[in-house]
């Protein structure tokens, strides 16, 4: 996706048919110091496919050296490949989706509300609208750095001491504060025994979208720790892949 890095690039996981079907970006977790492919990229991916989906896993810069915002434009990227290379993908190009896990929730939520902020605008310009995802889908997502939070991940995405955050900053970067009547639709899910990454803050982020009128659903399971991934084995969040897929289908 980015000649001058070969680290930025996507699994695809596109079937060998005539069919056009509608297309999903993973973006996988791991507090933008790591990318938690094997949990959290390529089991999403087949699930999906199963279900009649062309699913793309995306890698995208981590590290100290890679701040934001590196990690957007490489998910920005993605999204635009997708979507100007519908036809050969086999992808219906207004049915172009994301999912994301924690950081990687973050990264998905920044598409669905960030798309067009500054630094899109000055690096894709006109093609910021053809960035925004169709939908998007939150699982156990880093939303907020204001509360109780997962601060690495900000740590990590700004590149100093959460200390050295400022308001601003943290509020820049925060999901709830970026919503606004044009940022994509959202199913976002969440275990309330989360103790790595908080169940408030997607609770914040509901009750945004709530208040400004955009399309969500938000589930929160009793049970279930982080990064569950596709949540095989635990009875009460398993069920979060055919409710995202039921809620994909109405938008």
């Amino acid at each position: 996706l980015d000649k001058t890095d070969q680290r930025v690039y996507i699994d695809t996981y596109v079937a060998n048919d005539d069919k056009i079907r509608p297309a999903i970006l993973i973006i996988p977790g791991g507090g933008y110091a790591g990318v938690s492919q094997f949990l959290e990229g390529e089991p999403i991916a087949l699930e999906f496919f199963a279900k009649d989906y062309n699913a793309f896993v995306l890698n995208y810069r981590v590290g100290k050296d890679q701040l934001f915002p590196n990690q957007l434009t490489d998910a920005a990227r993605a999204m635009l490949y997708i979507r100007e290379n519908a036809e050969k993908l086999k992808v219906k190009k207004d049915r172009v989706f994301a999912a994301g896990c924690s950081a990687g929730g973050h990264l998905t939520g920044a598409l669905a509300t960030m798309y067009d902020c500054a630094e899109m605008r000055e690096i894709f310009g006109d093609k910021c609208e053809s960035i925004r995802p169709d939908g998007v889908v939150l699982c156990y997502p880093v939303t907020t750095g204001f509360g109780p939070t997962h601060r690495g991940s900000f740590v990590n995405l700004l590149g100093k001491p959460f200390e050295e955050i400022t308001v601003e900053e943290l509020r820049y970067h925060s999901i709830e504060c970026n919503v606004n009547e044009k940022s994509s639709p959202m199913f976002i899910w969440h275990t309330a025994e989360d103790g790595t990454v908080p169940v408030l803050g997607s609770i914040e982020l509901g009750k945004r979208l709530a208040a400004l009128g955009v399309s969500f659903k938000l589930s929160i399971y009793p049970y279930g720790p982080h990064a569950l991934g596709i949540a095989k084995d635990f009875p009460f969040a398993e069920c979060w892949v055919e409710e995202a897929l039921m809620w994909l289908e109405t938008l």
